[in-house]
């Protein structure tokens, strides 16, 4: 049985022509468009991306997704020459850290999509193109198009070494080309820290250096959280009833600096903005999070696995707590376990209905009609107030999807 909130995906359709799609990035990252809507006063401003320094309220914690793209995709051959491709989706072992994997210097298996022709279980693909490290993969299992497969190389080089060497960024699928040079770069946020995702949280790729400093000297207090990136991200809500609409789970890690800094800011009712949709799943998990605990003394916060409809099953049976009150039972956990981080993995899927617990701005691009990263955004705003603000847009000439324009969505407090 799914506690989700009964709504039809064809409500959240509109009409997106392929030249509305970005390509390619700008030329300067922060010389995007910017869409600006104050939701207090139903407002819309259109500004350029470097006008962000002068909307943020002063006093403001932005939260930013510091995962960092690895490049994931990779060409090999089987036995007979035939040509087939391998995208990494999660590391398995021997660990599943994908920072760890990254700089491990032995063999690794990792969860992949393969696609090619007849590859079968115990099959060993080699380069397409051979090369200095004598790359090898293993198929150990396979289902459809996943497959379990075993990576091995010469262990002089680190797994990252080796993949940045001979793999591809692997741009989204309505990217309608191949990735080159330029995607090393600019398909990267400048914050990028962490290796592990398959898609960048394109949010951030407007922010350059100059535009942080500025953010600092306004005493907003800029911090990270990691949200590794998967394929599912890009899946599309395909039944009619989101209901049946099972949603994609993701690594996600909140360092104890950040849990501080959402309690400063309750405390002191300041804003609390974050970058892009994985931050917001990232930080309204953590609610939730805290809440659990509250009503079980033994739920583990350490290696946590958060299913989508958590929120509306526990929003339908407990008086919820106070945002701060979950902080603060987050915090004390911390404490007692000298911890400095939490982690799991997130399945939690935002839609219309949904109640906000600490963010109060959003900066994202515009996304993919009837997508679940649009539920999201409608959920922030008023019915229907999505479509209007799309329909600014188009009309106004944005750029749409990862290399395309930005929003900030903002409720004054």
């Amino acid at each position: 049985m799914s506690y989700l909130p009964q709504i039809n995906i064809s409500d959240f359709d509109y009409y997106l022509t392929k030249d509305k799609i970005a390509l390619f990035p700008t030329e300067k990252r922060d010389l995007s468009k910017l869409l600006f809507y104050n939701i207090n006063n139903d407002t819309i401003l259109h500004k350029q991306f470097n006008d962000i320094t002068n909307l943020i309220p002063k006093k403001s914690l932005l939260i930013l997704n510091s995962t960092k793209v690895i490049s994931a995709r990779i060409f090999m051959k089987k036995p007979s020459g035939g040509k087939c491709e391998i995208l990494l989706i999660e590391p398995l072992l021997p660990n599943q850290d994908p920072a760890l994997i990254m700089s491990s210097k032995e063999k690794c298996v990792w969860k992949c999509m393969i696609g090619g022709r007849n590859i079968k279980i115990d099959m060993t693909l080699s380069l397409l193109i051979d090369n200095k490290f004598n790359f090898s993969a293993i198929i150990l299992e396979k289902e459809h198009n996943y497959a379990k497969i075993e990576f091995n190389w010469d262990y002089i080089f680190s797994f990252s070494e080796v993949i940045s060497e001979i793999g591809k960024i692997p741009l989204p699928p309505y990217i309608d080309r191949e990735s080159n040079q330029i995607d090393k770069d600019r398909y990267q946020t400048i914050y990028a820290n962490f290796d592990g995702s398959i898609a960048a949280p394109t949010a951030g790729l407007h922010f350059t250096d100059e535009i942080l400093k500025k953010l600092e000297k306004n005493n907003i207090n800029i911090q990270n959280i990691i949200l590794h990136v998967g394929p599912g991200t890009f899946v599309p809500v395909s039944n009619d009833d989101i209901r049946l609409h099972t949603m994609h789970e993701e690594l996600a890690i909140i360092n104890k600096s950040t849990i501080l800094a959402i309690k400063y800011n309750l405390e002191n009712n300041h804003s609390i903005i974050t970058v892009g949709t994985t931050s917001v799943r990232t930080i309204e998990t953590l609610y939730w999070l805290g809440f659990q605990l509250y009503i079980n003394n033994d739920f583990n916060l350490q290696n946590f696995y958060f299913e989508q409809d958590i929120p509306y099953f526990l929003s339908s049976k407990y008086n919820l707590i106070t945002p701060l009150e979950s902080i603060n039972v987050i915090l004390n956990y911390m404490s007692e376990k000298n911890l400095n981080i939490i982690y799991g993995k997130t399945k939690l899927f935002i839609v219309p209905s949904y109640k906000f617990q600490f963010i109060n701005g959003i900066i994202t691009n515009f996304h993919l009609p009837k997508s679940t990263l649009l539920l999201l955004i409608s959920a922030f705003l008023d019915k229907n107030k999505w479509l209007e603000i799309y329909e600014n847009a188009l009309k106004n000439d944005y750029r749409f999807l990862s290399y395309g324009d930005s929003s900030f969505l903002l409720k004054e407090i």
